[in-house]
C-alpha cells in the first residue's frame, strides 16, 4: 500500500516509478500540485498489480493523460475524492470508471464536513451504469446528498444487475430516508447502509 499525499509535482517518470513497485496493490494519489510532461517518459505498456485506486476527481483528466488507467487494468475499487465545495461531476466518473472492466467498489468521498453536492443524481446513476457494469458496491462518504437526492440515487441504481449494496456515510440525510432503505432492504436484491456521526 502507498499512500502520497501534497504532491509537489506529478510527471510520467515518478508516476512509472511508482507503479514499478513489484508488489504495490493499494495506491492513493491526493493533492497533486503540479504536473509537468517535459520529462519524455511514458507509460504506455506498463501494467502493475494496482487493484485498488484513490485518486482527486480533478486530477483524473491530468492521471489519465499520463495514462495511469492503461497501467492498472487490474482495479476493483476505485476512490474518487472531491474537495471542499464542489460538484461531483458525472463526466469525471465515466471518464474514471470507463477503463476499469474488473471495477465492483466505488466510492465517491469528500472531505469532512460534507460541503460537497451532487447536484444531478440522474446524470450520475446514468454514468455509474455505463461505466460500471460489474459494480456489487457504491458507497457516499461526506457528499450532501439529502434526503431527496439519496432517495432517487437508491430508486435509480436499484436496477443495476449486479449492485448489491449502497452505503451513505455523513451525507446529510435524516430518519425520513428510513422508509425507503427499510423497503428496499426488504426486497432483498440491495442492501442500503446508513452512517450518520
Amino acid at each position: 500500500m502507498l499512500i502520497m499525499d501534497d504532491v509537489s509535482m506529478m510527471t510520467p517518470r515518478r508516476l512509472h516509478s511508482i507503479l514499478s513497485l513489484p508488489r504495490l496493490q493499494s495506491l492513493t494519489l491526493k493533492d497533486i500540485k503540479r504536473f509537468d510532461t517535459d520529462d519524455g517518459e511514458t507509460l504506455t505498456g506498463q501494467t502493475c498489480s494496482v487493484d485498488a485506486l484513490s485518486v482527486d476527481g480533478k486530477h483524473v483528466t491530468s492521471l489519465w493523460n499520463f495514462g495511469l488507467h492503461t497501467s492498472c487494468p487490474r482495479v476493483e475499487t476505485l476512490q474518487l475524492d472531491w474537495l471542499t465545495e464542489e460538484n461531483v461531476s458525472s463526466d469525471i466518473v465515466t471518464m474514471a470508471c470507463s477503463p476499469f472492466h474488473r471495477l465492483t467498489h466505488l466510492q465517491i468521498q469528500a472531505q469532512m464536513p460534507p460541503k460537497v453536492t451532487l447536484n444531478d443524481p440522474v446524470s450520475f446513476c446514468d454514468a455509474v451504469k455505463t461505466s460500471c457494469p460489474r459494480l456489487t458496491k457504491l458507497s457516499f462518504a461526506f457528499i450532501a446528498l439529502n434526503n431527496k437526492k439519496a432517495a432517487e440515487i437508491i430508486q435509480l441504481m436499484k436496477t443495476h444487475p449486479h449492485l448489491t449494496s449502497i452505503g451513505l456515510k455523513t451525507c446529510a440525510t435524516d430518519m425520513d430516508l428510513d422508509p425507503l432503505i427499510y423497503e428496499v432492504n426488504s426486497e432483498g436484491k440491495l442492501t442500503v447502509t446508513v452512517t450518520k456521526f
